[in-house]
């Protein structure tokens, strides 16, 4: 059965999403709070692999519509998850062996609904009335026999007429058995359910917050299943167990750690292996187990009895930490393939997978690993939904796969008064949406890969990589706004993708006739670099600029123009970085010379479970911020200043 049509209504901050098209994998694209989740949630509960995961409950339905003028709202009538399916021969095949009568065929359509009823209704377009003629004829009853029907058309009248037969002749007896156990709720789609109940997907639902924990004491495992008081990551504990064919109560009372460490790294080593074949950041990880116990000096419940560790060494470093401690992009990867690895045993490849924002803790080129496995290695056996606000994570080979969902408000006028109408989450292909929040990913994505391949006009302007060309252009932008210099729009900018492949870049457009300028980040690791450029001669005299001219230090990036007070405050806002921890407001004495090496060096300290600091996202949030919110940030003018002395300097070489 494959998923083709999906549609929620009533469910927390979805009113109506209306009917949207599945693919095989289908990326969900919005903003934060558009619903992007609930929708998730949603279809997760139509057939979920935690059976108890399934109950639609009254905290569920929207607030704005429990008590309406009228008075409350029936929830036993909502339906909440309305999906089409197709049908694909090995479907086809049990249906004509379970119910020759009913006519089905590749065209076939099934619609499954389940509602705040907690129950799941199917129906399939089938002529009822000839299923009906044709169950009859099968009795080859006589006249009399057939006279006594009635001209049924429906299972469920046929089933109450014969039910109402005093004096049922054998035949008659023999058709209401067949179809007492054949059509148990008089119904065709509740026959087309039950045969089709063992190649029905169910559904895997797995978010950016759901990881295997570090540390678990395997008395406190014990007790907490007994009391049936298991958290989600409790359960991925659970599935690792399993896949060593090994369980919680085994472990405290066999106490042979040993051998179930040994199944474990086994599992570990097939699970490294398929994660490392799509893990470009870092080649020199594994994951080890250990099973101790536990010391009184420890917090409980990891003071007494077996305590489970897991934790990642670093064979490059020669150095290990506990699980909970690692990047959150690598445990999210490990705990998915965990989890997912226990139930596709469980359940073969009739699966449909949801993964909730899966890079969001991932680096750039790291979501591009997680979309080429998505395509690589789910996609082949299993429909994907994700969810994300990346614009790393949109796969422009298949654009036709993204739906946009937004939380709509619409206003209108009612007796000459303006009024906000809340329409709710929607999702569709709405690509060129006008909600500049919703498609700013696809914007980032397009721009990043115009940006790498097509540069239009006679002036190139060569950088070091997109965040470079997403400052220049956001400060152009103010400056524009603000009535001052801007960078003169002939420039092409270009991003090299990294300084050591600028010589390589201005030597491609130097042969094409091209002017061109490079703006170069100055410092201990480029001054080589940037040497060997200006001594090749390959650019005009004043073509080269380094970041350095620009600012007061002797290195500097470009993150150095923006100053210490307003990147500071970027990064702050842009990582979500709790008060606690963010970066302060003014510049530490014992700053290095490079702002954003010390910002590298402090986000290493931050707590577990923010998102990876990378180059790319200050300049991501910058983009996201209204002319209000930024010409609140601090050090906005000076910053400005510094850019309008680069343009300048860049707009007289024209």
């Amino acid at each position: 059965m494959k998923l083709v049509e999906a549609q929620i209504t009533k469910y927390k901050c979805v009113e109506d999403s209306t009917p949207w098209r599945v693919d095989d994998v289908t990326c969900l694209v919005g903003k934060n709070e558009a619903g992007k989740s609930a929708l998730l949630e949603a279809l997760y509960k139509l057939n979920p692999v935690e059976q108890e995961d399934g109950d639609f409950e009254e905290v569920d339905y929207p607030r704005r519509f429990v008590v309406t003028d009228e008075g409350a709202d029936d929830l036993s009538t909502a339906p909440v998850v309305t999906t089409k399916w197709e049908l694909d021969e090995k479907d086809i095949e049990i249906l004509e062996a379970r119910l020759p009568e009913v006519p089905c065929s590749r065209e076939s359509q099934i619609t499954i609904i389940r509602g705040y009823d907690n129950e799941s209704t199917w129906t399939i377009k089938v002529d009822e009335a000839a299923v009906v003629k044709s169950l009859i004829a099968s009795q080859k009853f006589n006249a009399a026999e057939n006279s006594a029907l009635g001209g049924q058309r429906t299972i469920n009248g046929l089933c109450a007429k014969l039910a109402g037969i005093n004096g049922r002749t054998a035949k008659q007896d023999t058709l209401l058995e067949e179809l007492t156990s054949r059509f148990p709720d008089r119904t065709i789609g509740g026959a087309v359910a039950a045969a089709l109940d063992s190649v029905f997907p169910k559904f895997l639902y797995f978010t950016e917050y759901q990881k295997l924990p570090g540390m678990v004491s395997i008395d406190d495992l014990v007790q907490r299943e007994r009391n049936n008081d298991l958290t989600f990551e409790h359960r991925i504990f659970q599935a690792l167990l399993s896949l060593a064919n090994s369980d919680a109560t085994t472990v405290a009372e066999s106490g042979e750690s040993e051998r179930l460490i040994t199944r474990l790294e086994g599992v570990s080593n097939r699970l490294s292996r398929e994660i490392f074949e799509y893990w470009s950041q870092n080649q020199h990880l594994r994951v080890d187990f250990r099973c101790d116990q536990g010391r009184p000096q420890d917090e409980p419940p990891f003071n007494s009895g077996w305590v489970f560790n897991t934790r990642i060494r670093n064979e490059h470093h020669q150095a290990s930490v506990n699980f909970d401690q690692r990047s959150m992009g690598f445990v999210w990867f490990f705990s998915f393939l965990v989890w997912f690895s226990q139930v596709r045993r469980n359940y073969g490849d009739h699966l449909v997978i949801l993964l909730d924002e899966p890079g969001l803790t991932l680096h750039g080129n790291a979501q591009k690993d997680l979309l080429r496995y998505i395509n690589k290695e789910l996609r082949p056996s299993f429909q994907v939904i994700f969810t994300t606000h990346s614009p790393f994570m949109i796969d422009m080979e298949n654009i036709s796969s993204l739906r946009t969902v937004e939380d709509i408000v619409q206003k209108e006028e009612m007796n000459g008064e303006e009024r906000t109408k809340i329409l709710g989450t929607k999702v569709g292909e709405r690509i060129f949406s006008r909600d500049k929040d919703t498609i700013l990913p696809l914007q980032g994505k397009l721009g990043f890969d115009l940006a790498q391949t097509m540069f239009v006009g006679p002036y190139v302007l060569v950088v070091e990589g997109p965040s470079e060309a997403a400052y220049l252009n956001w400060f152009s932008r103010q400056l524009i706004r603000k009535g001052k210099q801007g960078l003169d729009i002939r420039w092409a900018i270009c991003p090299a993708e990294s300084a050591s492949k600028l010589s390589s870049f201005v030597t491609l457009f130097s042969g094409r006739g091209l002017k061109i300028a490079a703006l170069l980040d100055y410092h201990e690791g480029e001054k080589s670099m940037t040497k060997r450029l200006e001594d090749s001669k390959l650019l005009e005299d004043g073509h080269i600029l380094k970041t350095t001219e620009f600012t007061d230090g002797e290195e500097a990036d470009i993150e150095d123009l923006l100053g210490w007070s307003l990147y500071s405050a970027t990064v702050n806002a842009a990582l979500q970085i709790p008060e606690s921890s963010q970066l302060p407001e003014e510049e530490p004495e014992d700053c290095a010379a490079r702002i954003v090496k010390e910002v590298e060096k402090r986000a290493q300290l931050l707590p577990p479970g923010l998102p990876e600091f990378d180059h790319y996202m200050p300049a991501q949030y910058l983009n996201q911020l209204t002319p209000d919110e930024i010409d609140q940030l601090p050090g906005l003018d000076a910053a400005l200043g510094r850019f309008e002395a680069m343009f300048s300097r860049l707009n007289d070489l024209i």
